[in-house]
């Protein structure tokens, strides 16, 4: 499993905020900041994806 996040200071001012998993270098999910939601990657991505909107 491999994980990034990190943020961005844009040219306006503002900041941006990334959160990303992997897994084998294979995109599993991210954190959409705007929604707050975890976005699934793949079906199996969604599987755990909903695991843990359940737990929150």
């Amino acid at each position: 499993v491999q994980k990034l996040f990190g943020c961005d200071l844009m040219s306006d001012g503002s900041i941006r905020g990334y959160y990303r998993d992997s897994y084998n270098g294979w995109d599993f999910s991210s954190f959409d900041l705007g929604s707050r939601r975890f976005v699934a990657a793949d079906s199996a991505a969604e599987v755990t994806r909903n695991e843990v909107e359940r737990w929150t």
